[in-house]
C-alpha cells in the first residue's frame, strides 16, 4: 500500500536576491511532489533543495495562499494547481527591519537567571516528590476511611444506647 503523492504548485518570489529597491523581483513557478506523512523539517528541506537555498537559518519563508494571505507551512500538504499556486516569499532574516542592540540591564538578566534557577530547583523537588505522591494519596484515603469507620462505630453505639426498648425488641424480632 503506497502513499499517495501530493502535487503542490508554488510561485517562488526571491526577495533575498534584490540588490536594490528598483531591482526586478525573481519569480518562478515550481511543482513540488510531497507525501502526506512529511513533517515540517522535511518539508522545509525539500523547499530549500528545490530553490537552491541553504537551510542555515539565514532565510525566512513566508508561505501564502494565492490571495496573498499568510498560511502555515503544513497547508502545502493540501496540494494546489498551477492556476492557483501557493506563494513562497524568500527573504533574508532582518532584510526589511534592522537589528537593534538590546537594552536589557545586566541586573535584570541576573534577576531572571536567579528566578530561572529557583524554578529549576522547585521542579526538581516536585519531580522527586512524584514517586511518593501515589503512596501519600493512598495513605490519606486510608486515614479518611479509618476516621469514617470510627465515627460510624460511635454513632452505632450511641444509637444502641438511645433507642427505646420497644423498638429494640421489634428490631431483634425482624432480624
Amino acid at each position: 500500500m503506497g502513499m499517495k503523492e501530493i502535487n503542490t504548485w508554488v510561485l517562488i518570489r526571491r526577495y533575498d536576491k534584490l540588490e536594490s529597491d528598483n531591482a526586478k523581483l525573481q519569480t518562478s513557478l515550481k511543482k513540488l511532489t510531497l507525501s502526506h506523512d512529511m513533517i515540517s523539517d522535511e518539508l522545509k528541506s525539500l523547499i530549500c533543495g528545490s530553490i537552491d537555498v541553504d537551510d542555515d537559518g539565514s532565510k525566512v519563508f513566508k508561505i501564502r495562499r494565492f490571495d496573498n494571505n499568510l498560511i502555515p507551512l503544513s497547508t502545502l500538504l493540501n496540494g494546489s494547481s498551477p492556476e492557483r499556486p501557493f506563494i513562497i516569499d524568500v527573504v533574508g532574516v532582518h532584510q526589511y527591519c534592522p537589528v537593534e542592540t538590546r537594552t536589557i540591564l545586566p541586573s535584570y538578566i541576573d534577576a531572571l537567571q536567579a528566578k530561572f534557577k529557583d524554578l529549576e530547583k522547585r521542579v526538581k523537588l516536585a519531580e522527586t516528590a512524584l514517586p511518593n505522591l501515589n503512596d501519600n494519596h493512598v495513605k490519606s484515603i486510608e486515614d479518611a476511611a479509618t476516621q469514617l469507620s470510627t465515627c460510624l462505630h460511635f454513632l452505632d453505639r450511641r444509637l444502641d444506647e438511645l433507642i427505646p426498648a420497644s423498638w429494640q425488641s421489634q428490631i431483634n424480632s425482624s432480624a
